[in-house]
């Protein structure tokens, strides 16, 4: 048998043999913490996404108000006062 067989067949013996010795404790919190990071790397990517949507919007209506012919997009006077 060559080294890496050898390597391998240990590591795999190793994690078989943590996995086996693990309570139900334990698996719950194993299975809280991948649920958690899974969770997280969603979030993530939909923030990511919704920001570049929100990006896009706010260029759009830049490049729209800087090609309106309003040159004073402030309030008129009276509007705002009661």
């Amino acid at each position: 048998m060559s080294d890496n067989t050898v390597s391998a067949a240990s590591y795999a013996g190793a994690a078989v043999s943590v996995i086996a010795g693990l309570t139900l404790t334990e698996w719950g919190v194993v299975v809280g913490i991948i649920t958690a990071l899974v969770t997280l790397g969603f979030n993530v990517v939909y923030r990511v996404k919704q920001d570049r949507r929100e990006q896009a919007r706010h260029d759009f209506l830049m490049e729209k108000l800087s090609d309106s012919s309003i040159a004073d997009v402030s309030p008129s006077p009276g509007k705002w006062e009661a």
